[in-house]
């Protein structure tokens, strides 16, 4: 088996996704009432004053989903590059961009409705790893098509002798 630079890359972008979903709070609300909502990949956690214990909500439990698509869709693509197969590989690199991008999309949705009357957002650290995941599988889109490229002008100057 060859190793080649595109192995890195998808490894890489699943060791962001998988840091990522284990991540606590992704974004922290603070409202005029004191009251406070963490919003995380799989669960929403709220606190207020009126009520003592925290409260929790599994509505955003489609972005945990979608990094574990994006990171099963990651492996995958290198588990089809044992096989040389170039095309299926592309293929599913370029549907991992199109889930991680959905990821974000979904997000931004969530944190426009939670958004309301805040008095602070936070956002931790965490939320730029999907990012960082999208910009390696980009890099190794691109990997994959110089690899194919080179394979390809080498089977073309290989002839036969008489």
């Amino acid at each position: 088996m060859k190793f080649y630079l595109h192995h890195i890359y998808l490894l890489l972008a699943i060791v962001a996704l998988v840091v990522c979903m284990c991540s606590s709070a992704l974004v922290t609300f603070v409202y005029q009432d004191m009251s406070s909502v963490a919003m995380s990949n799989f669960a929403l956690h709220s606190v207020s004053m009126s009520q003592p214990e925290a409260t929790s909500s599994a509505a955003t439990f489609a972005l945990g989903i979608l990094l574990i698509v994006s990171s099963l869709v990651s492996a995958f693509a290198m588990f089809v590059s044992l096989f040389q197969n170039f095309a299926l590989q592309k293929r599913s690199v370029i549907f991992n961009c199109c889930v991680l991008a959905g990821y974000y999309i979904l997000m931004l949705v969530f944190v426009l409705i939670l958004r309301g009357d805040t008095r602070m957002v936070n956002l931790g650290w965490q939320v730029c790893l999907p990012l960082v995941a999208l910009i390696l599988t980009a890099m190794s889109f691109y990997s994959i098509r110089t690899t194919e490229a080179k394979m390809l002008a080498r089977a073309n100057n290989f002839r036969l002798r008489d």
